[in-house]
C-alpha cells in the first residue's frame, strides 16, 4: 500500500527588514508557528536587524527582491538609471509596470540590481537565500523574472512562480 506524498504548506512572512515594528510581528508569527519562513527585504530600515533576528532564532530565510519600492542598493544606479524616478527612488508599483509597458526599463540596470540585492543579502546573513519573491509581486512580470533567474542562477533556489508537479 502506497503512502499519499506530504504536501508542506510554506507561510512567507514578506516585507522582513522593512521596520522594526513589522519585524517583531513577523517573528511573533513565527514563534506562534503561523509563519514558516520570511522574505528579507534587504533595502528596507531594518534589514540588518531582521538578519540578526532571523539568525538568533532560526527562521528560514529568502530575499524579497524589491524594484519598487525606496532606494536601490547597487550605487552605480542611485543616479541617471531607468529604475528610479525624478526623486532618486525606485518608481512605485505601479510605476514599474508602466516603464516596464512602455519598453523604458534598462534590463541589464535590472540585473545589476538584483546581483548587489542578493550581495548584500550574503553579506548580512552569511548565506545564499532559500527562496525568492519580490516585493509587490514585481517577480511576476516576464521581463523582470529572467533576469532574477539570470542574475541568480542556483537550482535550488525556488522562486514563486515555480511549478511543483
Amino acid at each position: 500500500m502506497s503512502q499519499e506524498p506530504r504536501i508542506k504548506l510554506v507561510v512567507t512572512g514578506d516585507d522582513f527588514g522593512y521596520c522594526p515594528h513589522r519585524d517583531k510581528g513577523i517573528v511573533d508569527c513565527f514563534h506562534a508557528k503561523v509563519v514558516t519562513n520570511v522574505s528579507l527585504i534587504i533595502n528596507g530600515s531594518s534589514a540588518a536587524s531582521a538578519a540578526s533576528l532571523a539568525r538568533r532564532y532560526n527562521i528560514p530565510i529568502g530575499l524579497h527582491a524589491n524594484l519598487s519600492e525606496g532606494l536601490p542598493v547597487c550605487a552605480e544606479l542611485k543616479q541617471n538609471s531607468s529604475l528610479i524616478n525624478f526623486k532618486g527612488v525606485f518608481h512605485g508599483k505601479m510605476g514599474i509596470r508602466k516603464i516596464l509597458s512602455q519598453g523604458l526599463l534598462d534590463m541589464l540596470e535590472v540585473r545589476k540590481e538584483l546581483c548587489a540585492q542578493i550581495k548584500l543579502f550574503r553579506e548580512l546573513t552569511g548565506m545564499n537565500p532559500q527562496h525568492m519573491d519580490s516585493h509587490q509581486h514585481v517577480h511576476v512580470l516576464p521581463a523582470s523574472w529572467q533576469q532574477r533567474v539570470l542574475s541568480f542562477n542556483n537550482p535550488v533556489i525556488f522562486f514563486t512562480c515555480h511549478s511543483y508537479h
